[in-house]
């Protein structure tokens, strides 16, 4: 009996002292909120130069996320909204107190490479206003030396690196590791899918000969827009900055000021103290007359109509993420509430016309329908235009299809008009590694076609090679009908493959090059309106439910890995394959810059 008092009160205590724990804690978030909210809009004072910080993630607009209560910079500022940045940058420009910006570059945090380029052609914007950029980097990839090309200026850490190395692409291989687990995986895919290369990654060790062709040629046509405009901006011939690049000659300091690939090589606080001698020289400021560094998290917070009801609007759905079925989240798209944002957008009288911002690899094949389906419905009630992002391939591609118009950047990856199933069979490593073996009894031969501990009978393999083969014909069909092809002419552009935005054009997979900027000016035009608002689809998810998933999903991390141990990375994969329901539409590629 006294066991138990001491345990129940043990527990008990245990219990109090958790509801007291998270009690001050919800105080303490409520008090930060509280506290960023009521904080008064920043004053920008003249001779003013704005500090951008490009060291947070970036995603297609704002938001929220746990992880910036832990900042002092309010709920929204521990990433970056392109969205807003445009809106910051297209005030910046017209404002009189800003007279030049500065640029602190490093690892760019975007999953591809349009964001860069739409980011570098707003600042480009900015630069033709009249005012001056300047870039700084301590260690700068690529991806960010792509943007802080645009700079007038650029300035290099001595003991920093500036990584230009030319493209790559990488993709990662399981069959090895699942061949030592005796797993069984098989790719059912249509039998002209050659290109169609995600399901590879489970059974193969390499890169089959199409998809190294496709990813190449891809490849070569991103470099050759980027590259083309970095070697203009940097004043040296294409053939030199190429030589540069294949050479590596342009990585270390001093060789990378050398081959006028920077400007000047030294430390942040002394290229604040140029910018200021810059800025006053070029304003014929007083030399009394100080400069004023403001940051962007500072200067974001006096915009406060980036998204804003008017008569008539512009809605902005965001189809951020991969695709599946069910609400999704902010980076994640489901289908559920997207097609739910579609349908409001669509019925309200105020909204003109429709933007959908798609930013995705691909995804489940029926979430995708259901999208697009949505989107054919509100087409015929107003204009439906399509802004790609950094990819908008496969399922993507499928959703982006049926709009009225499609705008994507020269550098989107996109295509990828493909289809195929992956069918894995975990009995005989359940077996050999956790002892866990299963037994059957049917009433048919076929009463357990797709079980993941079951080999597929021969039926079920006939029945799984039928069904992709129906979901790519009708994938062909839709885009045929919505780009005005016929589906033999689609067919033969599609096969799985992949292109980018600059190829995508002139096979007719997309009308205009362009980003999101573009889309709007575009929409608006078909919509036939000068003066409108721009409304953002759907709302944001609370930070309050964001900590509610974040804590359910580590706890059930963490059960996941003291269970599994070592081997927990690899059954997550495992993990992977088995959430995949049934036909997959979904681009396979890590392509670094």
């Amino acid at each position: 009996m006294k066991q138990f008092f001491k345990f129940t009160f043990a527990s008990c205590l245990g219990s109090f002292l958790a509801m007291v724990l998270v009690t001050i804690f919800f105080i303490w978030v409520f008090g930060s909120v509280i506290s960023s909210m009521s904080k008064s809009t920043p004053t920008v004072k003249d001779n003013s130069v704005l500090v951008i910080n490009l060291d947070k993630p970036i995603y297609d607009r704002e938001v929220t996320d746990i992880s910036s209560i832990m900042t002092t910079d309010g709920l929204s500022m521990n990433n970056i909204g392109l969205t807003e940045f445009i809106s910051v940058i297209n005030k910046a420009k017209k404002d009189d107190n800003i007279k030049a910006i500065m640029l602190n570059v490093s690892v760019l945090q975007s999953n591809g490479i349009a964001t860069a380029q739409e980011i570098r052609e707003v600042l480009n914007s900015f630069k033709e206003s009249g005012k001056k950029i300047y870039a700084y980097a301590d260690m700068c990839d690529q991806k960010s030396y792509y943007i802080a090309t645009i700079a007038d200026k650029i300035m290099v850490n001595p003991a920093g690196m500036v990584m230009l190395s030319g493209m790559g692409a990488e993709v990662m291989y399981f069959k090895d590791l699942i061949d030592k687990f005796e797993i069984d995986v098989e790719l059912v895919r249509p039998k002209n899918n050659a290109f169609k290369s995600a399901g590879e990654t489970y059974i193969l060790n390499k890169m089959s000969d199409s998809n190294r062709v496709q990813t190449r040629t891809y490849l070569n046509s991103i470099w050759e827009v980027i590259s083309t405009q970095m070697a203009k901006s940097r004043n040296i011939t294409l053939n030199q900055f190429n030589e540069i690049t294949n050479s590596l000659e342009g990585f270390l300091p001093e060789d990378a000021l050398k081959n006028k690939i920077i400007d000047y090589v030294g430390f942040k606080s002394d290229y604040k103290d140029s910018i200021s001698n810059y800025v006053t020289a070029n304003y014929k400021l007083n030399k009394a007359e100080k400069i004023k560094f403001v940051n962007y998290s500072d200067y974001r917070k006096t915009i406060t109509d980036t998204y804003n009801t008017k008569k008539q609007n512009i809605a902005v759905i965001y189809a951020y993420g991969n695709v599946s079925q069910g609400k999704g989240s902010d980076l994640s798209i489901g289908s559920e509430t997207i097609c739910k944002a579609i349908e409001k957008a669509a019925k309200d009288k105020q909204v003109k016309a429709i933007i959908l911002r798609v930013n995705s690899p691909g995804g489940d094949a029926v979430a995708s329908e259901l999208i697009t389906n949505e989107i054919i419905k509100a087409k015929r009630e107003k204009p439906v235009i399509v802004s790609m992002g950094d990819y908008a391939a496969s399922a993507g591609y499928e959703m982006s299809s049926n709009a009225t118009y499609i705008v994507a950047n020269q550098t989107t990856v996109t295509g990828s008009i493909g289809v195929f199933g992956v069918l894995p069979n975990f009995s005989k490593a359940l077996k050999k590694n956790l002892g866990i073996t299963f037994d059957t009894v049917k009433t048919h031969s076929n009463s357990n076609p797709l079980s993941v501990t079951t080999p597929m009978t021969s039926d079920a393999k006939i029945l799984m090679q039928k069904n992709v083969e129906n979901f790519y014909i009708n994938f062909i069909n839709k885009v045929a009908k919505g780009r005005g092809k016929t589906p033999e002419y689609i067919n033969s552009i599609a096969k799985g493959r992949v292109w980018t935005g600059k190829d995508a054009k002139p096979l007719g997979l997309v009308d205009e090059w362009g980003g999101l900027s573009k889309a709007i000016e575009i929409a608006a035009k078909k919509a036939g309106i000068k003066e409108y608002g721009v409304v953002a689809y759907p709302k944001p998810t609370g930070f309050l439910s964001q900590i509610i998933n974040s804590e359910i999903q580590e706890m059930k991390m963490k059960s996941f890995t003291k269970e599994l141990g070592k081997p927990y990375t690899f059954f997550l994969e495992l993990k992977n394959i088995s959430d995949m329901q049934g036909v997959q539409k979904r681009l396979p590629y890590i392509i670094s810059l």
